[in-house]
């Protein structure tokens, strides 16, 4: 038996969009955010106390220190994590980083695990499974939940010894965490990091996910980043690309009249994040110098090569478009080049990179033409998709962008140029607007007013054969009647506005067992799917029920879905019985 009845779709009056998200404000003592970036990490949090008169009175260690020799200090340390031969965790950021180079250097680190920007993994998988693995630097293999969950533990105790420093004795209960994750993931891979943050010791009701643009949406509009506040009127329509190390997140909101944000449109993007850059660096190098000459640098000298990459990590987002550039690490393969028989002159000569690439006394010189160039391709595919989504949104003239990639000079007159009749943003603090956005997102969830679908999400069901609209290679007989099988049930469509603790969906089912059922979950860009076999259409997860039913008999099933939050949820009873159900999406493999 299936039926599906619909509830809460689509509503946008203010009356009912601001009643649905109005029970969503938390009440702990503390709101603390991870924000798990591909290249940089860092944490922040706020208590309740202040964030009632003064929302953005955040705390965030914005003073990560390298160690070494450059003693570089960054509002976030880098994401990477190292652990000993015996798979125990050791170290975290910038500490992992110098421990392992010393280990390379002393030719000790075979036994050991290192894995950095790992996050970039989970990014476009529609069957992510709970026991995949990672490869680390030398090749080993070592569960992803552990080295997830391995790193959100050593964020989570380093908030701890800063909150315990302002407040002795506060508790575990006392505190409800936020993770952040790019808004253009998949459900499993969003589940996942639930996971990964329960694995972490975050009891899964102190629990929330915030999408990575939304969060840095709220801040923005809360520090009224132009200086009168009036960009963030109500009506005020803008677009806010998120610009990290691994992905560009694209999302358009509109000020409801309260304040608060209604999105307008799904969040889209894709892999167009600074580790792009970094790619077309290395592969720079690697013509200029050869690949010889620079994997020796990582084979010699561990150290030098991660000088070389935090080195550019710096110029990447700071380097003046109308100058060169000066590289000091480069140096140290100019000398291997010489080593080996040749100067950099030598090599250059006749190439495309004579006159761009210099060796001047103890550093080495680039273009800005040249180092502009490295951002061709990201730059390129940021643009075209913002032309893309303002096409369906030519009101949109304001123009917020966050994320280091958005600190570059190179970006920032890009995104100018195309855009010229747009008020184009960049905040203070931009690395940090997601994760302050996140803690602000924690304390008070009602400033989502509603979300709108990215996908079209249904069911399989069969229903009565119709020779005149349904093909016969899905004619099955069953119950004593011809069926359809592969029908794909909608329960949303794609670009329906959803409302978050409002928005549900109810379907009736019979469990296939008296004790268990499972309903398989499609997803489908389509807004009129017809089967769930057909192009574009991708079984993502299921609907897991387990029964505590005493009889013999099957009973029917009411299965309530929640759309609208940042993950969807579902509940379930066992109709006309008091029996419980335990009902769970399922988006891993």
């Amino acid at each position: 038996m299936l039926a599906t009845k619909e509830t809460g779709r689509a509503a946008r009056s203010k009356s009912s969009t601001e009643q649905g998200a109005a029970s969503s404000t938390l009440t702990k003592l503390v709101v603390a955010a991870i924000d798990f970036g591909t290249t940089y990490s860092g944490y922040a949090y706020s208590f309740v106390s202040d964030f009632k008169n003064d929302p953005l009175k955040i705390y965030a260690n914005t003073k990560w220190n390298s160690g070494g020799g450059e003693g570089l200090v960054t509002d976030k340390t880098p994401t990477t994590i190292l652990f000993e031969p015996n798979g125990n965790f050791h170290s975290f950021g910038y500490q992992a980083e110098n421990k392992y180079d010393n280990l390379v250097n002393d030719d000790e680190h075979e036994e050991w695990y290192y894995f950095s920007r790992f996050k970039m993994t989970l990014h476009g998988q529609t069957e992510i499974r709970r026991d995949m693995e990672l490869i680390d630097d030398q090749g080993h293999k070592m569960p992803a939940m552990k080295v997830f969950s391995e790193a959100i533990k050593y964020l989570k105790s380093q908030m701890w010894q800063s909150l315990r420093e302002k407040i002795p004795d506060i508790r575990d209960t006392d505190i409800h965490w936020i993770i952040t994750v790019p808004a253009i993931w998949d459900d499993g891979a969003k589940q996942f990091m639930r996971e990964a943050g329960q694995e972490a010791g975050i009891p899964n009701n102190q629990l929330d996910l915030a999408l990575e643009p939304e969060a840095a949406a709220i801040y923005c509009k809360a520090i009224s980043v132009n200086r009168d506040g009036s960009c963030f009127e109500p009506g005020t329509q803008f677009i806010l690309a998120d610009l990290g190390g691994g992905t560009a997140d694209i999302t358009i909101h509109e000020v409801g009249e309260s304040g608060n944000l209604i999105e307008l449109s799904p969040p889209s993007g894709g892999p167009w994040g600074g580790t792009k850059v970094d790619y077309a660096f290395d592969n720079l190098l690697k013509n200029v110098y050869g690949e010889l000459v620079v994997s020796s640098l990582t084979q010699e000298n561990k150290s030098d090569e991660r000088d070389l990459k935090r080195e550019f990590e710096l110029k990447k987002r700071t380097f003046p478009v109308e100058d060169t550039i000066r590289f000091r690490v480069l140096s140290k393969l100019t000398e291997m080049l010489i080593k080996n028989g040749q100067t950099l002159d030598q090599t250059l000569s006749g190439t495309i990179y004579e006159g761009h690439v210099m060796q001047k006394k103890h550093q080495v010189h680039i273009s800005a033409t040249l180092m502009s160039k490295l951002f061709e391709d990201v730059k390129m595919k940021i643009i075209q998709h913002m032309q893309e989504v303002l096409i369906h949104h030519p009101e949109v003239n304001i123009i917020l962008m966050v994320g280091g990639l958005s600190e570059s000079d190179v970006i920032k007159k890009a995104v100018k140029e195309a855009f010229p009749h747009k008020t184009v943003i960049i905040p203070e603090e931009a690395r940090l607007a997601v994760v302050k956005g996140a803690v602000m997102y924690g304390h008070n969830k009602s400033v989502i007013i509603s979300r709108s679908m990215p996908f079209t999400y249904g069911i399989s069901v069969a229903v009565p054969f119709h020779a005149n609209k349904h093909p016969e290679s899905k004619k099955t007989y069953k119950g004593g009647n011809y069926k359809c099988e592969d029908t794909f049930k909608v329960f949303i469509r794609a670009g329906d506005t959803v409302i978050p603790g409002k928005t549900t969906v109810q379907h009736v089912c019979n469990a296939s067992t008296v004790s268990s059922a499972n309903v398989e979950i499609y997803r489908t860009k389509s807004k009129d799917p017809i089967f769930t076999d057909e192009p574009g259409c991708a079984n993502v997860g299921s609907i897991e029920l387990k029964l505590n039913n005493t009889s013999a008999q099957v009973t029917p099933i009411q299965i309530t879905m929640s759309f609208g939050n940042t993950e969807l949820s579902v509940q379930a009873k066992e109709q006309g019985t008091n029996n419980a159900v335990v009902a769970k999406f399922n988006f891993l493999h």
